[in-house]
């Protein structure tokens, strides 16, 4: 009961955060999804939350898939994406920092999706990609169409896509560890690019845009 009342509490502070800094501004947000039936909620094991560049829509990712809310977190609205099967078990979702309707999904076993809509259709980007277990991927916040996906089991490895997912090419093993989150952070390397950093089960890793 205390795990999961701490879980609701870390969301609800990340929702807020991310509301704030988008310029929206509730009184009160609930970190509470919608109920599938009484007492359960619709999706547990959140693994991604951000906001699109309009700062209108809040996106979640889970083990359910991918959520989508406009009221700040109030009320959540699942978005389907074309897994091939059941749900979509989510690892991370990134916005591009200028174009508003474009978002990155990556899956635990079916690779990744894009979509130019806000979610009405969406399309997998996986050519070039060594496996489908993707558990970290990250958008240059100052070149959009620079990405790199970090690849668990067959294919393992960094992966990067510098057109905006149209083709992947393997450019490291990776960090050590199982990797958690992965972001581009728009901090000078003072050699012409900007630091990837990886979130692992071994600590924080961070290398020049590749490790």
């Amino acid at each position: 009961m205390h795990t999961r009342t701490n879980a609701r509490m870390v969301l609800a502070a990340a929702v807020l955060m991310l509301a704030a800094t988008a310029g929206i501004a509730p009184p009160i947000v609930s970190a509470a999804p919608a109920q599938g039936s009484p007492g359960r909620p619709v999706f547990e094991h959140v693994h991604a939350l951000t906001v699109d560049a309009e700062g209108r829509a809040l996106w979640l990712g889970a083990h359910t898939g991918v959520f989508r809310s406009e009221d700040a977190g109030r009320s959540w609205h699942p978005v389907a994406v074309p897994v091939g099967h059941g749900h979509a078990d989510i690892m991370s979702v990134v916005a591009d920092p200028k174009e508003g309707r474009t978002l990155y999904v990556a899956t635990h076993d079916s690779g990744l999706f894009k979509t130019t809509d806000g979610g009405a259709t969406w399309t997998e980007i996986n050519a070039g990609l060594g496996g489908r277990d993707v558990h970290g991927l990250a958008i240059d916040p100052t070149s959009p169409a620079k990405l790199h996906a970090a690849v668990r089991g067959e294919g393992e490895g960094v992966y990067r896509s510098t057109d905006g997912g149209g083709k992947w090419v393997r450019v490291d093993d990776g960090p050590g560890g199982e990797v958690k989150v992965l972001a581009s952070v728009n901090i000078p390397t003072g050699m012409g690019g900007i630091w990837l950093y990886a979130g692992t089960a071994e600590g924080l890793q961070r290398n020049p845009d590749c490790f």
